[in-house]
């Protein structure tokens, strides 16, 4: 699941850095993908059982919705 879900991230930071080109500048919308991106990539199944599958998914979703009000504030607002 990790590597899925870090795959999904490559392609979201990769379409942000078009959308911060064609805006001229990149913010802590991109800064947070990239730090997502990476610690999904780290990430291994046993650590996350380890810790707690809920707590992982947790996580990652708070992390969508600080993702989502950082574009919003970045690009929208």
């Amino acid at each position: 699941m990790p590597r899925s879900l870090a795959s999904c991230y490559a392609h979201l930071v990769e379409h942000m850095d078009n959308i911060a080109r064609a805006y001229g500048r990149q913010g802590p919308a991109q800064r947070h993908a990239r730090l997502v991106r990476t610690r999904l990539e780290n990430s291994r199944m046993d650590e996350i059982f380890k810790t707690g599958l809920h707590e992982f998914i947790g996580t990652f979703i708070n992390d969508n919705n600080r993702l989502g009000a950082l574009i919003s504030d970045q690009y929208l607002v």
